[in-house]
């Protein structure tokens, strides 16, 4: 595999992830929406799927990369990682602006897994054509309303908010800020890849316990206790927009985090 297909290829899972990722939060409309949130979950199984298989994929083809460059004796090609930033920000801003899209094509999906009791048996009935059709008919640009609403502030949990930045921020560049922490020490290039688990661990148990639960229980007492949808859309465009600025910090957290994974690697691990 040269180099050129290889940076392609780790560029479109990167979208991909980033892409699927900012749909994924469409899920609580939906639940909303529909009010079956079993089935709503377990078309967002679908997502979750896709994008554990881009991350999956993404990380050993960047590992290769540095590694032979190490091997190499190469300067550290910088470029290649923020390159990696700047596709994850757009893959985020894409995924924000499709939500509208997603939203309104997934709620036939959830309808009719509700009623057939399956997932696999929508994927056997559908058809290309249909699928076009549907999508057609779904596409929606984001509503000016909810554009707006991102300025007004009034009443929102901002703790919260921050949070989903800050988690963002972290899973953003934990797998690059270990492996350029593989160029600052060579010797211990090992130890920081490893290091990786520990940073996306940490921002995952950020996610479970604080983050996703406040978004999920206000959605589920909006489809089912009548609290305040647009509250409820207002808070979530906050997170989207959270999520989005999260990932574009990327680009000054990058070598900061990577000498963090360097002195861990050293004195901790």
């Amino acid at each position: 595999m040269n180099f050129n297909f290889t940076i392609f290829l780790v560029c479109v899972l990167t979208t991909t992830l980033y892409v699927m990722s900012s749909l994924s939060l469409s899920v609580k409309l939906v639940g909303i929406k529909t009010r079956k949130m079993a089935a709503t979950y377990s078309v967002y199984n679908i997502f979750l799927l896709i994008t554990r298989l881009a991350t999956t994929l993404q990380a050993p083809l960047l590992s290769k990369h540095v590694e032979t460059s190490i091997l190499l004796g190469q300067e550290p090609q910088t470029w290649i990682f923020y390159l990696v930033i700047m596709i994850s920000t757009l893959g985020s801003i894409i995924g924000a602006l499709l939500i509208p899209t997603v939203y309104r094509f997934m709620t036939l999906a959830v309808e009719k897994a509700h009623l057939q009791n399956s997932i696999f048996s929508i994927f056997y009935r559908l058809s290309p054509l249909k699928v076009y059709a549907h999508f057609k008919k779904s596409i929606k640009w984001p509503d000016q309303k909810n554009m707006e609403d991102l300025f007004n502030l009034k009443n929102l949990p901002l703790g919260i908010i921050s949070l989903n930045l800050i988690i963002s921020c972290l899973q953003s560049v934990s797998v690059l800020s270990c492996l350029y922490a593989g160029y600052l020490n060579p010797a211990l290039r090992s130890t920081c890849l490893s290091l990786n688990g520990f940073i996306i661990g940490l921002s995952t148990l950020l996610s479970l316990l604080l983050t996703e639960p406040h978004l999920s229980i206000l959605a589920d007492k909006v489809a089912f206790q009548g609290a305040d949808e647009s509250y409820f859309k207002r808070y979530l465009s906050l997170v989207i927009a959270a999520r989005v600025l999260g990932t574009t910090l990327g680009f000054f957290f990058l070598v900061p985090l990577s000498h963090v994974v360097v002195f861990l690697a050293k004195n901790v691990f």
